[in-house]
């Protein structure tokens, strides 16, 4: 029986969803969750870039007033998951489920792999979106590199498509 259930909570507004169906099976399974959320520093958080006269217009020219503004977005960032990540906790624990958190910054997929190994996860509930062809050839899918090399169960929550 399933006593340890990773939950990985995405940026996306759907990840409600995703800790719902988490919540769910924990209850179900009177199983922990470890509710993970992996912040992306690819992702824009208002880095704007202006090109530059060098090498015909291609190379960015990030001045520190960009960098300043990124960083108050990054922080802006890391304190919005965290207290996402505390609501959830909170509620899974209104519903009678032990919950902890972790928060941490990298690729998703090896992340959330190693997290589930290092707490000893029986199981792995994520979601995924329909990406294009072309979107999941360049950008990767992280459901589908956590099916390929998680050393647990994936229970994979499908999403709508993204409509951007």
């Amino acid at each position: 029986m399933l006593q340890k259930i990773l939950v990985a909570i995405g940026d996306l507004p759907d990840s409600e969803q995703i800790f719902a169906a988490g919540l769910a099976l924990a209850q179900k399974l009177d199983a922990e969750m470890l509710l993970l959320h992996v912040l992306d520093p690819l992702v824009h958080h208002g880095l704007s870039t202006v090109p530059s006269p060098l090498v015909g217009g291609i190379l960015p020219m990030i001045n520190e007033v960009e960098i300043d503004r990124y960083l108050v977005a990054w922080k802006d960032y890391e304190r919005k998951g965290i207290e996402r990540l505390q609501a959830y906790a909170e509620q899974a624990k209104e519903h009678h489920v032990k919950a902890e958190i972790l928060q941490n910054y990298g690729d998703s997929g090896p992340l959330i792999c190693e997290a589930a190994k290092n707490w000893s996860a029986e199981a792995i509930l994520m979601g995924r979106n329909q990406k294009s062809m072309l979107s999941e050839a360049f950008l990767g899918s992280t459901s589908n590199y956590v099916l390929h090399h998680a050393a647990c169960s994936v229970m994979v929550i499908q999403l709508p498509a993204l409509l951007s």
